[in-house]
């Protein structure tokens, strides 16, 4: 799914109008962050691009932290939406197959995926955004825990609001790595993996377990990633 797409989804408002101007909006501002990363990330600018008054920005999303927050979630209520994986994401290998097909995506949008992880770990930050990304990195990973947990395949010290949170650190600290060029892009999504299966290896047990081991043996051993059909995108006009 392009981030700097101007989505189509379905939302809540009554007005076509309203929910056009939204959307453009929230376009504006993922394009604008690529552009100019965190740092150089203006309202004002917001407001000319998307042909809005200031006011109305403010009015409708708070201050610039909710703002930016929209749009990231605009990108992930999409691809929930639009994109149909033919793997289960309440199975360790449809965890992998969406960490790398969402991770992909980051590839092609450094200064983006920057200001996002910068967002996330600033102690300034509004802590919507912070909450919300934690959230759309731990959504289907708690539920797949559960899941193991269910048929007896977790440690029984394992705290699964502890473990996602840790997951959810080292895997905005990956793309902060990445963004300013501390992991090359070569490796970004082996890195990404890894940390996945590192926390399957250390909290699971029996089938779960072995199944993390496989995989991770076989990355190393040939330097590829897990492979899945390719996920079908559904038209957004539908």
């Amino acid at each position: 799914m392009e981030q700097f797409a101007l989505l189509k989804i379905k939302t809540t408002y009554g007005s076509y109008a309203m929910a056009e101007r939204r959307q453009r909006i929230l376009y504006e501002v993922r394009k604008h962050l690529n552009e100019e990363g965190l740092e150089g990330f203006s309202m004002r600018e917001i407001s000319k691009r998307a042909n809005v008054a200031p006011k109305t920005l403010y009015n409708a999303f708070g201050d610039r932290d909710r703002l930016i927050g929209a749009a990231i979630r605009e990108v992930y209520d999409a691809v929930r939406q639009n994109v149909q994986f033919r793997t289960s994401d309440r199975t360790l290998e449809g965890l992998l197959d969406r960490a790398i097909v969402l991770n992909r995506g980051n590839l092609k949008a450094r200064n983006y995926a920057q200001a996002v992880a910068t967002i996330y770990f600033s102690p300034s930050a509004n802590p919507y955004p912070r909450l919300l990304l934690q959230e759309m990195a731990v959504g289907n990973t708690s539920q797949w825990l559960e899941d193991v947990r269910a048929r007896g395949g977790l440690h029984d010290w394992v705290n699964i609001e502890h473990l996602t949170r840790h997951m959810a650190n080292m895997e905005y600290g990956l793309v902060l790595d990445w963004a300013t060029n501390r992991v090359q892009d070569s490796e970004y999504l082996f890195r990404f993996v890894e940390i996945i299966l590192f926390s399957a290896l250390a909290a699971t047990t029996g089938e779960v377990r072995e199944t993390a081991n496989e995989l991770l043996t076989r990355m190393v051993a040939t330097g590829e990633l897990p492979k899945f059909e390719n996920p079908i995108i559904r038209p957004q006009n539908q």
